[in-house]
């Protein structure tokens, strides 16, 4: 995920811990920072990445394995990744991406296996839209946004 010209971040699963990488020299040295999302399991970790400017994310992920509790599957930053906080009601599940809603300074979808998720107050708080199975998402500029899963799924959300 980048933001501006130099900024990147990279996200971990499968490991120890749940981790977000930040390079702000467009890749040439890193930090590393631990995230709240459920680890220690290769199925578990931070899956999704967004940034709405270079302070201002949102981390998804969880378990991905069916039945699995996924708590804290949520988390923001407010610091551009050096410090990250559990949503105050995070998604329910397990979410596999995650993208800001074009020219909101507030609002985004999550999306996963199990549904999709939408926040109004930048990632603090989450509740179920829809309950399609989908992997990613992204938002352009003509306020739409496009969903994608398993089996060619595909789904375009209109924003007005």
């Amino acid at each position: 995920v980048g933001s501006g010209p130099r900024d990147v971040w990279l996200a971990t699963g499968g490991a120890a811990r749940a981790r977000v990488l930040h390079s702000a020299d467009r890749g040439l040295t890193w930090t590393a920072t631990d995230a709240p999302q459920p680890a220690g399991d290769p199925a578990r970790g931070v899956f999704g990445l967004a940034f709405r400017d270079r302070a201002h994310g949102i981390a998804v992920g969880g378990d991905y394995r069916a039945g699995q509790p996924s708590p804290d599957a949520s988390a923001v930053t407010r610091d551009g990744g050096r410090t990250w906080r559990p949503a105050a009601r995070p998604s329910p599940a397990y979410r596999s991406g995650v993208a800001w809603l074009p020219y909101s300074r507030s609002a985004a979808l999550a999306v996963g296996p199990t549904g999709t998720d939408l926040t109004t107050d930048g990632g603090r708080t989450w509740r179920t839209v829809d309950a399609g199975s989908y992997d990613t998402v992204d938002c352009a500029r003509d306020l739409g946004c496009w969903a994608a899963g398993e089996k060619g799924r595909v789904a375009r959300l209109g924003v007005s």
